[in-house]
Order: structure tokens, then C-alpha cells, then sequence
């Protein structure tokens, strides 16, 4: 009895071993081996050289599981490294796809597997980003993103964007702007707001249709339709203003008066009585008497002056 209880004990420790030995070497290859971690971490193989890439990555929106199992992948290094299960077992660095190291189509062409069809970024091809050979990697950084509710390279969606288009900085100082600094106004309006970085079918990649709509999305007062219309409103905004920053009120391109009298020259304006050189009375300033300059619902006339 006591032979077959040792003999037993031998065929049970054999079995225990052969099953633990198939379930590793089945799941090694794919870099799956479990190290304690579950969800989109659940990479052993990878996790064991990579640690500081994987604590890291664990804390961005990629790096929580519920997203991957909502989005249905069972694994995360390899969804975007291709040949990482290569590169595990043979330790060959070349083996596994690095998309910071591809073209930027290529590394685009990663991200777009999954967010290809997201209708915020359905006009990323062709776009003037995606034209000037930028990838979803000059603004996104996947493993220690600064920003990581969305990923970005910079803390914010407007130092991510001003890194390229270093000539809007000054806007931030002007005395009108809209791109606040976030340190002396705690930015209230990002570039998103008005622009989609993915692309869009509209000129300068804004969100709308046209200036004038991207515009009204805030400024809705200034929409109509009006009784008596400005034409030179309605045509664009940006015939008076401009978006980014002004040195004169209201992001206006230049003062008051002058910005009239680009349309309404001197010897169109009524003289006043007695006064003299009263042709450029309204040097002063013509919204002393033309207040509702976008347009007036008022029976006064066609002078938007209520």
C-alpha cells in the first residue's frame, strides 16, 4: 500500500507538471504569460524588460482594460507592435514593428486600424496635417502622455498645437485674444473649439461649415437674420475680425474708424452743419451712432444704429 500511495503521488505530480508545462508554452509565444496583470497589461513576456514603458502606459486610456475589452482586443503590446511575440523570443530588436521608427503614413496607418472610422478623424487623409507628413505621433504620445485624457505630447491641447504654429504665440499676449495662457487665465477656449485637428472639409480645418458658423457655435446673438443686415458681416466675420489675437478691442484687424472707412470712404457720410472738415466727424468713432454694427431688428432703419 505504501509503494502504490508513493506511486500515486508521483502520477499526480506528473500530470500537475505536464498540464502547467502546456499551459505556459502555450501561451508564452503570444507574450501572454501571466505576471499577475489582467486586461490590456496582460503581457509577461513584454512586461519583464519593459516594466517602466508598461507602468506607465498602464495609467493612459489605451492602458486600462475595460477599454480593450469594450473594443474587444485580447491583447495590447501586439496591437500595435507587430512581431512583438517574434521579438520575444528571439530578443531581436529588429523583429517587432516600432511605429516612432516608420513613415508617417505607416505609424498613422497603425492608429487608424482602430480609429479609422471615428468620425472625428474620417478626413485625416489628405488633410493639411496629414499633407504636411505629420502622424498621429507628432501630437499623441501612447506609453507617458503628458495629457492623458487624450494623449497629447504637451499638458495641454494648446501648447500641443502652438509647438507647431509658434507664430500664434504672440496672440496669447495680445491685449484681445482667444488663446488664453493657461497659466494667466486658465484657457477657457482651446484650439479644438474651433478647429479639427483630424481634418475636416472646411478651409483652415475648422470644425463647421464656414468662419461664419464656427463662429456662431458661441457668438449666437451675432447670427440673425436681422431686419436690417451688414453684408460685409455676413459674408465673413473674419472681414472685421481676426480669430486668434488683436491689439484693439473685440479682435478686431485694426481700429474702429479705420476698419469703417475700408468700406465706407468720406464722401459717402453725411456732413453735419457748421462744422468744419464734418465729413470725418465719425473719426471718433463710428459705433458712438452705429452700435448694432452686425445687424438690427429695430425699425430705425438701415443705419444699425439701434
Amino acid at each position: 500500500m505504501r509503494v502504490f500511495a508513493q506511486w500515486r503521488k508521483a502520477v499526480i505530480a506528473f500530470c500537475v507538471a505536464a498540464f502547467a508545462l502546456l499551459c505556459f508554452s502555450s501561451l508564452a509565444p503570444l507574450g501572454l504569460a501571466d505576471t499577475g496583470r489582467t486586461g490590456a497589461i496582460a503581457s509577461g513576456q513584454c512586461a519583464a524588460c519593459h516594466e517602466d514603458l508598461t507602468k506607465t502606459f498602464a495609467a493612459t486610456r489605451h492602458g486600462k482594460a475595460d477599454t480593450y475589452k469594450a473594443w474587444g482586443f485580447t491583447e495590447s503590446c501586439a496591437s500595435c507592435h507587430e512581431g512583438a511575440a517574434v521579438h520575444a523570443d528571439s530578443g531581436d530588436a529588429s523583429k517587432v514593428t516600432n511605429p516612432a521608427k516608420l513613415k508617417p503614413g505607416a505609424a498613422s496607418g497603425i492608429c487608424l486600424k482602430c480609429h479609422g472610422n471615428q468620425h472625428a478623424q474620417s478626413f485625416w487623409q489628405g488633410s493639411s496635417h496629414e499633407s504636411s507628413d505629420l502622424s498621429c505621433l507628432s501630437c499623441h504620445s501612447i506609453h507617458q502622455a503628458k495629457s492623458p485624457a487624450k494623449l497629447l505630447v504637451k499638458r495641454t491641447e494648446n501648447e500641443t498645437c502652438l509647438s507647431c504654429h509658434t507664430g500664434l504665440r504672440k496672440a496669447q499676449m495680445q491685449r484681445s485674444t482667444h488663446l488664453f495662457r493657461d497659466e494667466f487665465r486658465n484657457a477657457r477656449i482651446t484650439c479644438t473649439d474651433c478647429h479639427n485637428p483630424h481634418g475636416s472639409q472646411a478651409p483652415k480645418m475648422v470644425k463647421a461649415a464656414s468662419a461664419n458658423e464656427t463662429c456662431y457655435a458661441c457668438h449666437t446673438e451675432k447670427r440673425g437674420p436681422f431686419l436690417w443686415q451688414h453684408s460685409t458681416v455676413q459674408e465673413n466675420c473674419m472681414n472685421c475680425h481676426t480669430p486668434h489675437g488683436s491689439n484693439n478691442p473685440s479682435l478686431l484687424t485694426m481700429r474702429t474708424t479705420q476698419l469703417c472707412q475700408t468700406c465706407h470712404m468720406q464722401g459717402r457720410h453725411q456732413t453735419v452743419a457748421g462744422r468744419p472738415n464734418s465729413a470725418w466727424v465719425f473719426n471718433r468713432s463710428c459705433l458712438n451712432c452705429h452700435s448694432q454694427i452686425h445687424g438690427s431688428n429695430h425699425p430705425s432703419g438701415v443705419n444699425l444704429q439701434r
